[in-house]
């Protein structure tokens, strides 16, 4: 007897078992936008094929498009959607653990940083968790969620002049686990500003045609100033 309260996850499911829908996906996982082309060379696809496979991600909720001038750009619908997609990479990179050497084959730039999304991850994401952690700016409650506590209210307001949002439907910190180093980071709306913050003090600069961050020098400094973490260390 089917069950009409849950929700179908089938839809979902069959827009991600097409091996050139879910490479073009993953490259949308680092929260940018991206034209066909760009999309249809990164999956190995015609302009024809990925024209029809981002036909089907559109009609079914997976990518939503932007409108500059004459030229169509193409990105993930949601945080959920983004969510979905990095819990199944950590599934996914979990059975090639399995297989000897497996972990050897993540580039090591995006083992050590890179977007998810629009939040910090990869080992240097994990790092700031748990130094979020260790200074009592998170806590971990009783499902394995990071929560985040008045000094980390404080710690948002005072160093990056980042106002905790009130309410809304995104989750203010939530426990994202990384698909290369099967640990959380921080995810959640103040996830995405930790990052933005990042990004816009040049703390970290994006690598091109890939998900990885660099860490500047003057991330290094504030690093290594604010909670001791050495950046060239985190590879060792």
């Amino acid at each position: 007897m089917t069950n009409t309260h849950l929700p179908d996850i089938s839809r979902l499911a069959s827009l991600l078992a097409d091996p050139g829908r879910a490479l073009m996906l993953l490259l949308m996982l680092d929260g940018r936008s991206y034209p066909a082309s760009e999309l249809a060379q990164h999956a190995g696809l015609s302009a024809q094929a990925a024209s029809n496979h981002l036909a089907k991600l559109l009609q079914g909720g997976a990518v939503k498009v932007e409108q500059h001038g004459r030229h169509r750009y193409y990105l993930l619908a949601n945080a959920a959607i983004a969510q979905a997609l990095e819990a199944l990479s950590a599934a996914a990179h979990g059975h090639d653990l399995a297989r000897p050497r497996a972990a050897s084959r993540v580039a090591p730039e995006l083992r050590l940083a890179r977007t998810c999304y629009d939040h910090l991850a990869g080992r240097l994401g994990i790092a700031i968790a748990d130094a979020m952690l260790e200074n009592g700016l998170l806590l971990l409650d009783e499902d394995r969620q990071f929560a985040v506590t008045a000094a980390g209210r404080g710690w948002f307001a005072a160093t990056l002049a980042v106002e905790p949002p009130a309410g809304g439907k995104r989750p203010l910190a939530r426990a994202c686990l990384d698909w290369s180093e099967r640990r959380p980071h921080l995810a959640g709306a103040l996830g995405a500003a930790l990052c933005r913050e990042f990004l816009r003090r040049n703390w970290v600069e994006r690598r091109l045609d890939s998900r990885a961050l660099r860490v500047t020098p003057a991330g290094q400094a504030f690093l290594r100033e604010q909670w001791g973490i050495r950046p060239e260390t985190l590879m060792e």
